[in-house]
């Protein structure tokens, strides 16, 4: 067994591998050129030197380091003076601070490393979607030193893992606990959506909105058979894949927690779990102790108004329902208490039994109900916490499909004055937005008020100021001075 571990970029991540099978960890800066796999909203805040720092500490610690070039749309920028450019000069910094090897999602990056930079080990990208032996023999022979096997459609197609196993000489890598729908529709879209999240060649940020996954996570919450035939592999099923000739493991996401990551790593190396599943294939609500002082600033006020505030993009009184879903679903702060979605993993027990019998490309999943009757037994979900995250949900998908976020700010601002609730909304967001900067601060979990009049005096005054912020910034076509005023005068601070 190797595993390929995700980087979060804390020294104390790579000093808790030892011990374990850790060959590599991966990772890159959290925005550039090119953009990479994931969007910068749910990263570490990473630059350069901290990745030159990462790559000597874990060279020290034996341990390789693999940089992600992993841009799934690159508006044939690479075809321009400066897109070489700046490729070129990517390749260099990260051939001189000694990276092993690079990822990429693109055969023409490939074929520039491979040409220009021979020290380089080139792997590619699960982005790419390999799944039959025909895709893996083109990597194969385009010069690639290991593939990332296509993680949405594949896992329990066992004719085909063997053959694409059996077809090529160069390394192959399974990741064991990526919980995205089986075979999704929208996998390569998401793709390039995630991508655009931490690409700065256009100049401006992109939105912090990951449509495709608020697709995914509904339709989870709403059939749970989704999280059951996901292309998980539990730790506790490793062996099949091991005999038929795969031992490169890759286990992610890079937002996750130092100690989440290490109870990943440790239930992998170890082949058994006890406990929830969601643990280890869950890519959010990681519960608030498992955060250290270093982390927390992933739920910062700092980067909530970096990324999310802007008012000139989208209507922010709209928007501010995709901060709420965050902070109820666990996205953008920690978990407090028990997960509202269990999986027995022990429930899950004899699972693989099916596969060798044959796989799922050829059946519908409604004839099957395999995957049905297990989600039946091993899957508990919080039925209140399902009834509010499905509405939450329904109500942002219907404000999105409709166009509300964009509309302008007085429509909004008159509709929610006429209900009486402007200010509680800013009471509300305040509460929020303040709750972020105790967490932050290692404080704990404050209660919000819902603009009940019982918060405390700097929750009342940041939401005095959030709601000048807001509406000073508001420039909708239909808003005029006199209306936005008014809207302020009425829901002032007590």
């Amino acid at each position: 067994m190797r595993l390929s571990v995700a980087c979060n970029f804390d020294p104390a991540l790579i000093e808790g591998l030892a011990g374990y099978p850790v060959y590599e960890v991966y990772g890159k800066v959290s925005e550039d050129y090119y953009g990479g796999g994931r969007p910068s909203f749910y990263l570490p805040s990473v630059d350069r030197k901290v990745v030159a720092d990462t790559v000597k500490l874990c060279h020290s610690k034996g341990i390789e380091f693999n940089y992600l070039l992993n841009a799934t749309c690159t508006s044939n920028l690479e075809f321009t003076s400066e897109g070489q450019r700046k490729l070129r000069e990517t390749l260099d910094w990260v051939s001189g601070i000694g990276v092993d090897s690079i990822t990429v999602a693109n055969v023409y990056f490939l074929r520039v490393a491979k040409k220009c930079y021979p020290n380089l080990k080139v792997r590619i990208s699960s982005h790419r979607y390999t799944d039959n032996p025909r895709k893996a023999r083109f990597w194969a022979d385009a010069g690639a030193d290991c593939i990332v096997i296509s993680e949405i459609n594949i896992y329990r197609e066992m004719e085909a893992l063997q053959a694409i196993r059996d077809s090529v000489s160069c390394d192959l890598s399974l990741i064991v606990n990526n919980s995205c729908r089986q075979d999704c529709a929208i996998a390569c879209s998401h793709a390039v959506s995630l991508n655009h999240g931490s690409q700065t060649a256009h100049g401006k940020r992109a939105m912090p909105l990951d449509y495709c996954f608020v697709e995914c996570q509904r339709l989870k919450l709403d059939e749970p058979v989704n999280i059951i035939r996901a292309n998980w592999i539990r730790p506790e099923d490793l062996p099949i894949y091991e005999r038929m000739g795969f031992d490169n493991f890759k286990i992610v996401e890079r937002n996750s927690p130092t100690a989440v990551l290490l109870d990943r790593v440790k239930a992998y190396a170890r082949r058994r779990y006890d406990g929830n599943l969601m643990d280890l294939v869950q890519c959010y609500a990681y519960p608030y102790d498992k955060f250290g002082d270093r982390e927390r600033d992933a739920f910062s006020l700092r980067r909530m108004f970096r990324y999310f505030f802007r008012p000139t993009d989208v209507n922010f009184l709209r928007f501010w329902q995709v901060v709420e879903l965050g902070k109820f679903q666990g996205l953008l702060y920690p978990r407090m208490g028990e997960n509202k979605v269990f999986v027995d993993n022990r429930a899950l027990d004899g699972f693989m039994d099916r596969w060798p019998k044959g796989g799922c490309q050829h059946i519908d999943c409604e004839t099957c109900r395999y995957c049905h009757d297990l989600a039946e037994r091993a899957v508990r979900i919080d039925p209140a916490y399902r009834q509010t995250a499905l509405a939450q949900y329904d109500r942002l998908l219907n404000d999105l499909w409709g166009g509300r976020l964009w509309e302008g700010y007085g429509r909004t601002i008159r509709e929610i004055a006429s209900r009486g609730d402007l200010g509680r909304m800013a009471l509300d967001m305040a509460a929020t937005l303040w709750e972020g900067v105790r967490l932050s601060r290692g404080e704990g979990r404050i209660e919000t008020h819902g603009g009940n009049g019982n918060g405390n005096g700097a929750a009342r005054k940041a939401a005095w100021t959030a709601a000048q912020r807001i509406q000073t910034a508001a420039t909708g076509p239909s808003t005029t001075r006199r209306s936005r005023s008014a809207s302020i005068r009425s829901s002032g601070p007590a």
